[in-house]
């Protein structure tokens, strides 16, 4: 008997990505299988794409995913067939000197849908029940942002910003977006955000920025004009060292500074001690998600953080090629969140 077989987008070299028919999954114990709705293109994906994050291939990438149970395993006892759901990529042993720690996300043994496992940019994925949430309440595209999501809100409970506080944003890509709308729901009483692209400010300011600003050369003289205390929160979603380097001089005595984005890795960035000292500053980072989804879906169910506006482009998967590109350079498309489509289906499919 031939077995049934899906369509998946397969990085098969650095810098070579196809879509394949590959044999369907099928869950084991206490592993589920998925039906795809959407899976969002993320920077992560480009990494992997050329090689870095420790790459294998071949690789289905895409971790942003939701969809509906279709399969389950012997032992599932937290979701049934026909479930919307959000996925939680990041596998952990639970035994190594992080996991028994709480630091999920660097465990030593780590494994990642879509990352060194196969993700969701395919019909179907499998990942062990754990790290499944019912999404009851949502649309199949708000469950999708999850993942990006969680990784925000692990951010805030890095950060934990004093409630009233004002903070600054550089950047207002699609996790920029993100993060400023995080900020605003655990507590800070205004944002003001950084961004060259002007559509980029203009939906910030629809999604709840207090003022939004774009760079120019005397900028740092600019903000401070405006706010000559600082602000109590500066943060980033650039990735850029530059952005990094001039935090601290905007942040007000006593202050936070939040390092979100994802920099080289080789980057290197010139800090003065002798201002954290005399400020009282603290200097944050803020890695991937750690058990974060819930908090997430509380926040999209609420309202509190609204993902539909993000979502620029629909893809199906025989045009992955073009949806890295467009992440490549959002600029030339106007591109927000590009979600990957396996199908046209919006609704359930039939078990």
């Amino acid at each position: 008997m031939t077995r049934p077989t899906m369509p998946a987008a397969v990085i098969t070299a650095p810098g070579q990505v196809e879509v394949q028919e590959l044999p369907e999954p099928h869950p084991g114990p206490g592993q589920v299988r998925i039906r795809v709705h959407g899976t969002g293109v993320c920077g992560t994906d480009l990494h992997l794409l050329h090689g870095h994050f420790g790459a294998r291939f071949p690789l289905v990438p895409g971790h942003e995913i939701s969809g509906w149970v279709d399969e389950v395993g012997p032992g599932v006892l937290n979701v049934k067939e026909g479930d919307l759901v959000a996925l939680d990529p990041n596998l952990w042993c639970g035994q190594c000197h992080y996991c028994q720690r709480g630091l999920f996300q660097h465990c030593e043994h780590h494994e990642a849908l879509g990352v060194t496992l196969p993700g969701g940019f395919a019909r179907y994925t499998v990942c062990p029940a754990t790290n499944v949430y019912p999404a009851q309440g949502l649309t199949a595209d708000q469950a999708s942002f999850a993942e990006p999501l969680g990784c925000v809100a692990w951010g805030m409970k890095r950060l934990r910003p004093p409630p009233g506080a004002s903070a600054l944003l550089f950047g207002a890509g699609a996790i920029g977006q993100l993060l400023m709308q995080g900020l605003l729901a655990s507590g800070c009483a205004r944002v003001t955000v950084v961004d060259p692209v002007q559509d980029r400010l203009d939906l910030a300011r629809e999604l709840g920025a207090s003022e939004v600003l774009q760079p120019h050369a005397d900028l740092k003289t600019e903000l401070l004009d405006r706010h000559p205390y600082g602000f109590d929160v500066t943060a980033e979603a650039t990735g850029v060292p530059a952005v990094v380097q001039g935090l601290p001089e905007l942040t007000a005595v006593g202050g936070q500074v939040l390092v979100f984005g994802v920099a080289p890795e080789e980057a290197q960035v010139s800090l003065s001690p002798y201002l954290l000292f005399q400020r009282d500053l603290s200097v944050l980072g803020s890695f991937a998600l750690n058990q974060t989804v819930p908090l997430a879906l509380d926040w999209l169910r609420a309202g509190r953080v609204k993902v539909e506006p993000l979502i620029t482009h629909r893809l199906p998967l025989a045009r992955v090629g073009e949806a890295l590109n467009m992440k490549a350079h959002p600029g030339l498309a106007g591109a927000q969140k590009v979600l990957m489509t396996p199908g046209e289906e919006t609704a359930p499919p039939p078990l």
